[in-house]
């Protein structure tokens, strides 16, 4: 009070110093009206006072500063649980257990901070399989309450939470054939022996897997929520687009969707662009929890199940999301493979359609299959208490049409497939996760990075969907826990050849009278390596360090090696094969994480 009133800082002064003080000041006041005895004793008294206060007022600076001090690592370490440890909070019925420890901001009162459950925070995914949103920023869970403290990266517009994520990523890429890609690998082009681009190293330094995101949340009533998520990289090029000054490569949509959340009925419709439903998923079946391979090069791994595409998606939640139960519509596109001779035409044809060049907003530079009817996709998730799990099923039409002198034919051949996959915690300290995935049917290998073809041409000179298979299996755990590693293995395949011989020419795919004698020689004619690539495969490992970590944002950096091999069908002149060796390199900066 003294400090207020007197509107200065008292500061700790000599006795010496204080006295003299004093005595000036009430020789000018009290000297007039007291004896010198008195006036001494009254200087006495006063002087203890103001001792004593200044002894309060240091104390009471003390005190207030370890309470600072202390609440500041008390949220501090909540955070790094909430962030860090998926664990951390379990549902027990409709709340998570409060936190020991935590306390409310500074500038909050204790009655006015909202309670600790599953409507006051930013919920991590349930178990501790997926280290994805890690590495990449995503926001994997959900605010339930729009009246909790905004966390790092958030903001609040109105009765709208804004969560921000993603990363800045700057990437060096070596392979031993030149790819002639960027941080996304092509791995069914691979050369052969017969194109030089075999004997050519490749090396490029790359940003362009730079992630911005945002997820967007309102409360429309009780227990209705809507949810709308962006996220963009830079993995596309337009016709300015290059690398040798600015290189200009744009903006590109990965993931855009709206969602609405009936938590009572443990109901979610969501449309947009998402991964498909076929992909794996972490638990249950939420979006930006898929278990995507926490690789660095962006075409992930052969073997991997995966689309990103327009969808109409509904899942249904049982038994407090134990078990799900999802059913989604997607975009179609079919990955069609003529063959080495072109498309075949029947007796009497005057032209085949199967696909045609982009139009419009279309990319002219490619082409787009002829579909009629959407890709359907079907799944049933279960977390019963130990590993996730999953069973799914895939239709799908593949359309064509054969024009003949006046009149023409159609015909929309019905393919499709089904697999599964799971979740296995193997160790709980170190969070060792191993994953299983697997895709089986015909006309399934658009949904693979190797992008295998779904169909070929048959003898009617219709679509002829072809038989494939995708697997893959991966284990990742932490060492530390600012050091993860992981290591992974895929392949994928068609399993048997789709081919005739008409008019003494062979068509189809994997014809075994295709010419391959050229495919091991340097500089041998295309027509001597007419190759229909039978599999691919990849086996790959790698780390992630985390640097740094703090309410700057988190750094990490990462290494990853691959191995990749290619195989045809064989032909007229053996089986040939390709492989390649891969190293990449990442520094990864998190500011919201």
């Amino acid at each position: 009070m003294l400090r207020k009133s007197l509107g200065f800082q008292v500061h700790p002064l000599s006795r010496i110093t204080r006295r003299a003080l004093l005595i000036g000041l009430i020789a000018s006041t009290a000297m007039p009206h007291i004896g010198h005895a008195d006036g001494m004793q009254k200087l006495e008294q006063m002087e203890q006072q103001i001792h004593t206060m200044q002894r309060q007022l240091e104390s009471l600076r003390a005190a207030h500063q370890k309470e600072q001090l202390r609440q500041r690592k008390a949220l501090a370490q909540l955070r790094r649980e909430i962030e860090g440890d998926p664990q951390f909070m379990r549902p027990r019925g409709d709340a998570l257990r409060p936190v020991s420890g935590a306390l409310p901001p500074d500038n909050m009162a204790m009655a006015n901070y909202p309670r600790m459950d599953e409507r006051s925070i930013l919920l991590p995914p349930i178990n501790a399989a997926t280290p994805y949103g890690q590495l990449t920023g995503t926001p994997t869970g959900r605010v339930l309450s729009l009246s909790s403290p905004l966390r790092r990266g958030q903001l609040q517009v109105g009765g709208l939470r804004i969560t921000l994520g993603g990363y800045v990523e700057a990437a060096s890429i070596f392979r031993s054939r030149n790819n002639a890609s960027d941080i996304s690998s092509n791995f069914g082009t691979l050369p052969f022996g017969n194109d030089p681009n075999h004997a050519i190293t490749e090396f490029r330094e790359t940003a362009r897997q730079s992630r911005l995101a945002a997820l967007i949340e309102g409360n429309i009533a009780s227990g209705l929520r809507a949810q709308a998520y962006i996220e963009t990289d830079f993995q596309a090029s337009g016709s300015s687009s290059n690398s040798r000054l600015s290189n200009s490569y744009v903006l590109r949509e990965r993931v855009f969707y709206g969602q609405l959340m009936d938590d009572k009925d443990d109901l979610t419709l969501l449309a947009g662009q998402n991964w498909t439903l076929l992909t794996l998923q972490n638990h249950g079946m939420r979006a930006r929890d898929e278990q995507t391979p926490i690789v660095i090069d962006a075409q992930y791994i052969p073997g991997f199940t995966w689309t990103r595409n327009p969808q109409i998606r509904i899942v249904k939640g049982f038994d407090h999301s134990r078990y799900n139960l999802g059913l989604s519509i997607e975009s179609p596109q079919q990955v069609i493979a003529p063959g080495p001779g072109g498309a075949y035409l029947p007796p009497g044809a005057t032209h085949s359609t199967f696909r045609n060049p982009g139009v419009g907003i279309n990319n002219p530079s490619t082409d787009y299959s002829t579909d009629i009817a959407p890709d359907v996709i079907a799944k049933f998730g279960a977390d019963p208490g130990w590993g996730h799990y999953e069973i799914y099923g895939l239709m799908r039409v593949a359309h064509s049409r054969v024009t003949y002198d006046g009149y023409g034919k159609s015909a929309a051949q019905i393919a499709g497939g089904g697999g599964g996959g799971a979740i296995l915690p193997l160790e709980k300290k170190h969070k060792i996760n191993l994953q299983l995935s697997g895709l089986f049917g015909k006309g399934i290998g658009r949904y693979s990075s190797a992008n295998t073809p779904d169909a070929t041409i048959g003898p009617d000179g219709q679509l002829a969907p072809l038989p494939a298979a995708l697997a893959l299996a991966g284990i990742y755990g932490n060492v530390s826990p600012s050091f993860q590693l992981f290591a992974y293995a895929g392949t994928e395949a068609v399993l048997s050849r789709q081919s005739f011989t008409a008019g003494g020419l062979p068509y189809g795919y994997g014809n075994p009278l295709y010419q391959l004698s050229g495919c091991q020689h340097e500089g041998a004619p295309a027509r001597l390596c007419q190759t229909s690539i039978r599999q691919s495969a990849q086996g790959t490992a790698g780390f992630w360090w985390t640097s740094l970590h703090g309410d700057y944002g988190t750094l990490r950096i990462g290494a990853q090696y691959s191995y990749t091999t290619l195989w045809s069908f064989s032909g007229m002149g053996g089986e040939p094969h390709t492989d390649a060796h891969m190293a990449f390199l990442s520094f990864r900066y998190l500011p919201f994480q």
